[in-house]
């Protein structure tokens, strides 16, 4: 199977790219040549149906980030490194006598640069550097590596930005290009189009909906339709509510129209979703996700998958809720204090995402959506099995008893 990738790049990388690939005959690329790397979200927005998109480098990629996040399609960068350093040096060595503390370099990571001449035996030379940033400006790139050569500071420029280099050999002025390495690349483009393989498998995998229904209304039914119409989806009544079988790829796909969502709002905690190796699992693993949104107010739709991690589908969030216990440590844990896996879970991210160890019982709650009280009972049953201990108290105004402050005492990693 041919794997098609979007190269977004200045014209010449766009170029090697083909040169480098010539002998893959499973790739397709698709060119997508810019002047200054700022062009590419605009580039962006023309994009075709492609596998995987690929940028020359980190600014392109970040520039674009924005609107990669509604781009269902893995996307990677050309990171420079040592190679490509080297390399360079090495090519403007072969042309010219080479004077690294003449020389003048932007350059996206400086630390790249200080390895290899570190690994060179610099002693101690050191060109003029620009760290590039991501909100750089082309006329100040341009008039640093210009000044520095008109003051007799340098006698060459090496430059990352392909704009940059024909702007200075326009004024005359000795630049070298920063050289994409062959083998670098070949290692990006394998990786990303391993990504885009994998992605494939997760988004072919088989997925089952399930909207509750307590009354088969006339507008359930209609919600039931413009549902499975979203999803691509086929739905029939059972027992358990309206089940919908689907695959992960067309949930992800409906994710990003405003119909989804807006449907989602109107039937918020009363739609969930499955999925596993077959249809049966599927629709259990939906079942499962509906029954634990009953239990959290004001959640959104959820996607239970085979592993047994709860995804929320329409938040930002990366952090997944575990709603089985593997691990020797954890299934401990829930036997002694009798806390659920998901409880167990979003205690575990609590820990992750705190700034402090100590927590009072507020924190908590907030954390995991519930009263104080419910945090409390959790609180409690973690200081009688010592997975928690008291630490100190906190008063944080002049009337009223302390609250107590916490320490977790359990694994959190």
């Amino acid at each position: 199977m041919r794997t098609k990738v979007a190269i977004f790049g200045s014209e010449e990388f766009c170029q090697r790219a083909v040169q480098f690939t010539e002998q893959r005959s499973e790739l397709i690329l698709d060119l997508y040549p810019y002047t200054v790397p700022s062009e590419s979200p605009d580039l962006l927005k023309k994009l075709l149906p492609c596998d995987a998109i690929l940028f020359s480098g980190s600014l392109p990629y970040i520039a674009s980030k924005d609107l990669l996040a509604s781009i269902p399609v893995p996307a990677s960068y050309l990171k420079q490194d040592e190679s490509e350093i080297t390399t360079t040096l090495l090519a403007i060595s072969l042309q010219q006598s080479l004077d690294i503390g003449k020389m003048s370099i932007d350059i996206r990571d400086r630390g790249v640069l200080n390895n290899v001449l570190s690994d060179i035996n610099a002693d101690g030379l050191c060109p003029l550097v620009y760290q590039l940033e991501e909100d750089y400006v082309l006329d100040s790139l341009v008039q640093f590596h210009a000044s520095a050569y008109e003051k007799n500071i340098t006698n060459v420029a090496v430059t990352s930005v392909h704009a940059v280099y024909d702007l200075l050999a326009e004024q005359g002025i000795p630049v070298f290009k920063m050289i994409s390495v062959k083998s670098s690349f070949l290692k990006t483009i394998d990786r990303v189009c391993q990504e885009a393989l994998l992605q494939k498998s997760e988004t072919s995998k088989i997925a089952a909906g399930i909207l509750n229904k307590s009354t088969l209304t006339t507008e359930l039914k209609d919600q039931a339709e413009k549902v499975a119409a979203l999803l691509h989806a086929h739905y029939i009544l059972a027992e358990e509510g309206i089940l919908f079988y689907t695959t992960q790829g067309a949930i992800q796909a409906a994710l990003h129209t405003p119909e989804f969502q807006q449907l989602a709002a109107q039937v918020s905690g009363q739609l969930a979703f499955g999925s596993g190796r077959t249809l049966t699992a599927a629709k259990e693993n939906a079942v499962s996700a509906l029954r634990y949104m009953q239990t959290e107010p004001n959640s959104g739709p959820y996607l239970l998958d085979e592993k047994k991690e709860l995804h929320s589908l329409l938040r930002s969030s990366n952090n997944t809720i575990e709603l089985r216990v593997i691990e020797p440590a954890l299934t401990q844990i829930a036997d002694k204090t009798a806390l659920s896996p998901a409880v167990l879970s979003k205690l575990a991210t609590f820990g992750q995402s705190q700034q402090s160890t100590s927590f009072t019982a507020n924190d908590l709650a907030n954390h995991l959506g519930v009263s104080r009280r419910t945090a409390e009972r959790t609180i409690k049953k973690l200081l009688s099995s010592d997975y928690a201990n008291t630490v100190g108290e906190e008063m944080t105004y002049r009337q009223g008893r302390p609250r107590s402050v916490y320490e977790l005492n359990f694994p959190i990693y």
